[in-house]
């Protein structure tokens, strides 16, 4: 298991203290970690099959990763799995993301990669004209952890066997439809940016969204920021139907879904299994605090 955070340390060694601007950005931390260490060092033969699960564990930051040389493949992404594994070359997490990959080894040094994803800024709407924050280097990113594989080759493999996968609810009938609005702004008192949800801040006396336990409904994601949002709803995953109006012909269940700036996500939900409260909210955690959650009842 690979858990990815991040953090800023002052000269003391100690946790910056985090500026408010860098909480409304969603902040990034100058030191990628890996299972707590910077830039582990891994180790395997040729020919090793290992399933790697990994975990955006960041406050904010979204992690573009690459193993270059090495064998990839996907086998699921939150509690969602895929029927055989998928090849892939690159894997987009946002926080509280969580990736499961066989990775097939071939003889060499590889390093695990974090590259630069553009994830939009709010400068574009406290400074309009400024383009999104990037790094001086875009192209190699920031080393995670190295591979090293060397050895005697391990036999061959057997083929993956197929997997057993959630079901799909395209064809089931819906309880009903609800909006789900994701918006910052401006507050009206002191000047300060503010993260809603239908237009309101969080509030735990409050509950903002009342289900049927059983029922399955449709909830169509909005985003009017100019940044990404991912929206994680506790207890029950989410299978996206639609991404900006293009209909998902594939059966792809996760538990954080991105919710593209200035864009719409549409997800079909279960309420099975669990009756009582829980939120819902923005996994850039600084947004979450800043009043980007609501709160859901089955019953």
């Amino acid at each position: 298991m690979l858990v990815i955070s991040d953090t800023t340390l002052d000269s003391l060694g100690n946790i910056a203290a985090i500026p408010d601007m860098e909480r409304t950005m969603g902040r990034e931390g100058d030191l990628i970690l890996v299972n707590g260490q910077s830039n582990p060092q891994l180790s395997a033969r040729p020919g090793q099959r290992e399933r790697w699960r990994i975990i955006n564990a960041c406050v904010a930051r979204y992690l573009r990763l690459r193993l270059d040389d090495q064998q990839l493949q996907l086998i699921g992404v939150d509690s969602g799995r895929f029927p055989t594994p998928k090849p892939l070359a690159e894997l987009i997490l946002t926080p509280g993301n969580r990736a499961d990959l066989l990775v097939t080894t071939a003889t060499g040094d590889s390093v695990l990669r974090a590259l630069y994803q553009d994830r939009g800024t709010m400068e574009a709407m406290m400074r309009p004209g400024r383009g999104p924050r990037s790094p001086a280097d875009q192209s190699n990113g920031t080393a995670l952890a190295t591979l090293h594989v060397t050895g005697e080759p391990v036999a061959s493999l057997p083929s993956v066997p197929l997997q057993k996968v959630p079901g799909d609810l395209r064809a089931a009938p819906l309880a009903t439809r609800r909006r789900i609005a994701l918006a910052t702004g401006m507050s009206m008192s002191g000047g300060s940016m503010s993260f809603t949800i239908n237009g309101k801040k969080f509030d735990q006396t409050r509950t903002d969204t009342t289900v049927l336990a059983g029922d399955v409904e449709e909830w169509t994601l909005t985003n009017a920021s100019p940044m990404d949002h991912p929206f994680h709803l506790h207890i029950w995953p989410m299978q996206i139907i639609n991404e900006n109006g293009h209909d998902n012909d594939q059966v792809i269940w996760q538990d954080v879904v991105n919710v593209p700036a200035n864009g719409q996500m549409t997800v079909r939900i279960a309420f099975k299994d669990f009756s009582g409260r829980s939120v819902y909210h923005c996994h850039i955690l600084d947004h979450e605090d800043l009043g980007m959650m609501g709160a859901i009842e089955a019953r």
